[in-house]
């Protein structure tokens, strides 16, 4: 937990936040969530300012976090890849939802 204080924290385990709280992470999310499987191409066109590496690092951390599932369509290198959201990262872009509402009517 990221309390060690004398009350319960609330808040979820640090390296989540580590995670979801990257610049382009929840713009990721916001994509799978709402199209669906995706290529590597298509969510890089979709963010054009963020850079292939930095995307790929953002891939990378969401799928160790367990938000994101990498499938390669064949057991070899350079084969095409897809990104799609597991049910937890289903349950983040859910939870998120309301959050995007909030902030539209800011």
């Amino acid at each position: 937990m990221c309390c060690d204080g004398e009350l319960e924290c609330p808040c979820p385990p640090v390296g989540l936040i580590d995670v979801v709280g990257k610049k382009w992470a929840m713009c990721v999310v916001t994509l799978l969530g709402y199209h669906g499987t995706l290529r590597f191409g298509p969510i890089q066109r979709s963010l054009p300012r963020v850079s292939p590496a930095t995307l790929t690092a953002t891939l990378r951390a969401l799928e160790k976090a367990k938000l994101v599932v990498r499938t390669a369509k064949e057991p070899v290198r350079g084969a095409p890849v897809s990104y799609d959201l597991t049910a937890r990262g289903k349950a983040l872009y859910g939870n998120l939802l309301p959050l995007a509402e909030w902030l539209r009517s800011a």
